[in-house]
């Protein structure tokens, strides 16, 4: 439907799949689709070249692309080398959190990146996957945070 492989929260009915296939990649392969076996293994292309760790960083890209909206990636946090930002628009940091609430490690990391760019006066624009699926809600988000 959307050229993609639903993410789970999308289905009303997630638990029934899961049941009826034993696995959630079960279910993805049955509809002939190919699961991400490991996270953040299958990268995206955008098309203005920049490497995306998702499919959804991709839509956020190619949406700014399409805008002529000058953008980098993976722009360091100051004081911290380790620490990367997904995009990088004017002054502003821009990050997809997509795994918000699924994993305590990246929540930790989340957690800190919004301490980090308020102790900075980093003006940082949290994406979740609401805000891209099943409508974009991009132009509404980013132009009303004066991004654009």
């Amino acid at each position: 439907m959307h050229g993609r492989i639903p993410l789970k929260r999308e289905l009303l009915h997630y638990s029934a799949a899961r049941n009826r296939f034993g696995t959630w990649n079960a279910a993805i392969i049955a509809a002939e689709f190919k699961p991400n076996p490991v996270l953040f293994s299958e990268k995206h292309i955008a098309k203005d070249g920049h490497s995306c760790d998702s499919f959804s960083e991709k839509i956020i890209d190619d949406w700014l692309v399409a805008r002529g909206v000058v953008h980098e990636r993976n722009v360091k946090y100051p004081g911290h080398p380790k620490l990367t930002t997904d995009f990088f628009v004017g002054n502003s940091f821009i990050e997809f959190f997509g795994l918000n609430g699924e994993i305590t490690a990246y929540d930790k990391t989340m957690r800190r990146k919004r301490r980090i760019a308020k102790a900075k006066n980093i003006q940082l624009i949290a994406l979740y996957p609401k805000d891209l699926f099943p409508k974009n809600r991009l132009a509404k988000i980013l132009t009303g945070a004066n991004t654009l």
